[in-house]
């Protein structure tokens, strides 16, 4: 019987266009991480703003990824 592999955890940094065209990437595979991978947004506290963090599951090697976006200059 095969074993499963653990999951593991990563935080990245970067920008809405960043994400957009392709420039973020996930830690352990280098697998491009994109909007279409069923990104959760965290709400803000008061519901405000735009929220600046999301997570996601890498669908390729299930690494738990967070994004912290940050503005872009």
């Amino acid at each position: 019987m095969g074993r499963k592999k653990k999951i593991g955890f990563a935080d990245l940094q970067g920008t809405h266009a960043e994400l957009s065209s392709g420039g973020l990437k996930c830690p352990e595979c280098n697998r491009v991480v994109s909007d279409a991978d069923q990104m959760k947004l965290v709400p803000t506290l008061g519901g405000g703003k735009e929220s600046s963090l999301a997570t996601l599951n890498c669908p390729r090697c299930r690494t738990m990824l967070s994004i912290r976006f940050i503005a872009a200059s």
